[in-house]
């Protein structure tokens, strides 16, 4: 009797275990959902070309900050608008 015992509960714990997948898949699922139904917050792009030298010397700012040149640009842009919002109508 005991090595029944033993059996139902490994069936039991492996019927849990599949719950807990089928919920977590459940989860996972409706995050993707989520991710794939937020509208696109930045899809502008913009081009720039510099010399070779400005970009050596802004990618060693960059990496000695810590920062990507794509995170230093959207930051150069940012202060651009702040600095010149007397322009923009609203």
């Amino acid at each position: 009797m005991g090595d029944m015992a033993k059996k139902k509960n490994i069936a039991d714990k492996i019927a849990e275990r599949e719950q807990r997948k089928a919920e977590t898949v459940h989860v996972e699922n409706e995050t993707i959902e989520t991710i794939a139904r937020k509208p696109r917050v930045k899809d502008k792009m913009i081009s720039l070309r510099v010399n070779s030298s400005t970009y050596t010397r802004f990618k060693k700012i960059c990496d000695a900050k810590g920062f990507t040149a794509n995170s230093a640009l959207n930051g150069l842009i940012s202060d651009f608008i702040r600095d010149n919002k007397d322009y923009l109508e609203d």
